[in-house]
């Protein structure tokens, strides 16, 4: 298995260890951005690029972050309207350039 396809299983590892942990019989909630900027600095759920402490992995792991958590925000609100859904994905982006504005700024060490 080449580096690409090991670096991808590992994301979709991630991602489908951070889905099973959701409980998915509850729906209808946005967001909170300040608790989401602490979750995406303080690596929550795990991901393969964080095993590079620098900043671009620190960047690299936001993104991957990010996208699990929104991929998984629809997933758990499919039923609900187009708003609703545009919305939390626009506190999802506003969470990810805060955090991504703290890891440039060297905010965080």
């Amino acid at each position: 298995m080449d580096a690409t396809a090991r670096e991808a299983a590992g994301y979709l590892k991630a991602y489908y260890d951070f889905r099973e942990s959701i409980d998915f019989t509850q729906g209808g909630f946005l967001p909170d951005l300040d608790n989401l900027i602490w979750y995406l600095l303080i690596g929550v759920p795990p991901v393969p690029a964080d095993e590079d402490d620098s900043e671009e992995g620190k960047l690299i792991a936001l993104d991957q972050r990010l996208n699990i958590l929104k991929a998984v925000f629809v997933e758990l609100n499919r039923t609900m309207p187009d708003p609703f859904l545009d919305h939390g994905l626009s506190i999802y982006d506003e969470a990810g350039a805060s955090a991504r504005y703290m890891i440039k700024e060297k905010c965080l060490k």
